[in-house]
């Protein structure tokens, strides 16, 4: 009975707003298709990446043209047993990383899809202690911004 009542907006199809919305690199998502789950993807980065530490967070990335598909940027998360036991803590630092990620992730989204380039990143909490989100968000976004700028300097 509601749905009868609203209105129906003849300018947007379905098919325009869906192509406005995936277009749009200042949405700050992180949807599962972004996040590295196949292993030899993940072996792949860590073998061949290029490697570095920023305090705690060590990060590796690749980077790799495509000609099919649009720019795509795919993250990978760890926190390892061997620095926190308690999978409470893990989790917990899994989850500070992708919040830092997914609020800072978009310029380099964009970069990405203007010039057909996938980039993988890899993020790996190395620290025996719980670290407060602030320092969290402070180290993703230097390492974003690092990785951003040897990525673009090199199109």
């Amino acid at each position: 009975k509601i749905i009868a009542e609203m209105p129906v907006d003849t300018d947007t199809s379905p098919v325009a707003v869906n192509e406005e919305i995936c277009n749009d690199f200042s949405r700050q998502t992180l949807k599962r298709s972004s996040m590295l789950k196949h292993k030899d993807d993940i072996e792949n980065l860590f073998r061949k990446g290029r490697k570095a530490n920023i305090d705690y967070i060590r990060y590796t990335y690749i980077k790799h043209r495509t000609e099919s598909a649009q720019g795509l940027v795919r993250i990978f998360v760890s926190a390892p047993k061997k620095y926190l036991r308690h999978a409470v803590d893990r989790n917990l630092m899994k989850r500070r990383m992708r919040e830092a990620i997914r609020k800072n992730l978009s310029q380099l989204r964009k970069a990405c899809a203007e010039n057909n380039i996938c980039v993988d990143i890899a993020f790996v909490f190395q620290s025996n202690n719980i670290q407060d989100y602030s320092d969290v968000e402070r180290i993703i976004v230097l390492s974003l911004t690092k990785i951003y700028s040897e990525v673009y300097e090199k199109i």
